[in-house]
C-alpha cells in the first residue's frame, strides 16, 4: 500500500522533504561560512589607505627600507677603483618596491651590442598582442640573415620556416643573431618608432647608437610594470629572460634559485660589456643595469670580475638589509 494514498500520510512526507531540505541547507552555509573564514582564505581585497601605493597592503612593512645611501657609497667605491685602471663604467640600480635608486655616470654611453635585441623583442610582442602576428606565424631564413656571432640558426639552410616564438626564444636565451635578423627584416620602422615613441625613450640611442645604463633600464622596468606590452605578454617574456644561460656577468652575483630575467651584450672589438635586468629577491625586486668597457688588457674577465663585485654588493644589501 502507498502511504502517499493517505492525505496525512502525504502531508507527513512532504514537511519531512522540507525538514531534511532546511537541514541540508544550514550545513551547506555552515561550511561555506567555515571555509570563507579559513585562516588561507582570498577575500576581496578593501584598500583601507586609498591614498598610499596599494600595492603596500601586499608587500610587508620589513620589505620596505628608508634609504640605500650604504649602497651608493660601496657601489660608488667600486666603480671608482675600476675606474682608476682606465676602465670605464656605467651603472644604473633601482629598488622596485620604492622606486629608491642609485646612478653612476649617467651620461656615459656605450655601445649596446646584443642588448638593442630587446627594443626588438618589444616590438615584435607589441605586433602579437595586437593581434597583427601570432607566435604560430611562421617567418623565412634567408641566406642574408645568417650570422654566426652568436647562436646557432645560421647552421640551418636558407628557406627554413621558423614560428615567431621560436625565433623570440632564441633572440632570448641564446642571443640569436640570425633570429634577430629574421626579426628585423619583417618589422617596420614605425615598429620601433611607435615603441620608442610609448616608452618615452625616443632619445635612448645617440647617433652613434650608443646607450646609457639609465636610459636601458627603462626597457626592463616596462616590462615590470607591464606599461607596454599587457600582463601575459611581458610575464612571457621575464619568463624566457629568466631561463639564460648567460649568467657569467651580473647573473654571477645573484644566488641560484633567485630568478633573474637579464639580457647580456658583449662587443669585443670596443671591448664592452653589458647586462641588464631584474633580480626577484623575495619581496625585494630590484632592477640593475651595469655597462663596462676595459682598458687595453683584462677583457672579458675583467668585466667577469666587475659586474661580480657590483652584483654581489647589490644582492646582499637589498636581501639582507633590515633598514
Amino acid at each position: 500500500m502507498n502511504l502517499f494514498h493517505d492525505p496525512k500520510n502525504k502531508k507527513t512526507g512532504y514537511l519531512a522533504i522540507f525538514i531534511a531540505f532546511l537541514v541540508a541547507l544550514n550545513i551547506i552555509t555552515l561550511g561555506y561560512f567555515l571555509y570563507q573564514n579559513r585562516k588561507d582564505a582570498i577575500r576581496p581585497f578593501v584598500n583601507p589607505y586609498p591614498l598610499v601605493d596599494p600595492s603596500r597592503s601586499f608587500i610587508g612593512q620589513e620589505h620596505y627600507f628608508s634609504t640605500i645611501e650604504p649602497l651608493r657609497k660601496e657601489l660608488k667605491e667600486i666603480t671608482a677603483k675600476y675606474e682608476k685602471d682606465g676602465n670605464r663604467v656605467g651603472l644604473y640600480f633601482e629598488f622596485l618596491n620604492t622606486g629608491a635608486n642609485v646612478s653612476i655616470n649617467q651620461e656615459a654611453r656605450f655601445w649596446p651590442a646584443s642588448l638593442s635585441k630587446m627594443p626588438t623583442a618589444l616590438a615584435v610582442m607589441k605586433k602579437v598582442e595586437r593581434k597583427e602576428w601570432k607566435l604560430t606565424n611562421e617567418l623565412v631564413l634567408m641566406y642574408e640573415d645568417r650570422n654566426d656571432a652568436f647562436g646557432t640558426l645560421y647552421k640551418k639552410p636558407a628557406g627554413t620556416r621558423l614560428t615567431i616564438e621560436e625565433l623570440l626564444k632564441e633572440l632570448i636565451l641564446n642571443s640569436d643573431d640570425t633570429a634577430h635578423r629574421i626579426l628585423i627584416r619583417n618589422l617596420e620602422g614605425e615598429d620601433f618608432e611607435k615603441m620608442l615613441e610609448a616608452l618615452g625613450m625616443e632619445e635612448m640611442y645617440d647617433k652613434e647608437y650608443n646607450i646609457t645604463a639609465k636610459e636601458y633600464s627603462r626597457v626592463f622596468r616596462t616590462l615590470y610594470s607591464s606599461s607596454f606590452l599587457n600582463r601575459e605578454y611581458s610575464s612571457m617574456l621575464l619568463e624566457w629572460l629568466s631561463g639564460t644561460k648567460f649568467n657569467e656577468f651580473l647573473g654571477s652575483g645573484v644566488p641560484v634559485g633567485v630568478p633573474f630575467a637579464h639580457k647580456i651584450g658583449e662587443h669585443d672589438p670596443t671591448v664592452t660589456y653589458l647586462d641588464s635586468g631584474i633580480a626577484y629577491a623575495s619581496n625585494r625586486p630590484y632592477l640593475i643595469t651595469v655597462m663596462v668597457q676595459i682598458k687595453d688588457g683584462g677583457g672579458r674577465e675583467k668585466a667577469k670580475e666587475a659586474m661580480k663585485e657590483i652584483s654581489s654588493a647589490v644582492y646582499k644589501y637589498v636581501a639582507n638589509t633590515n633598514h
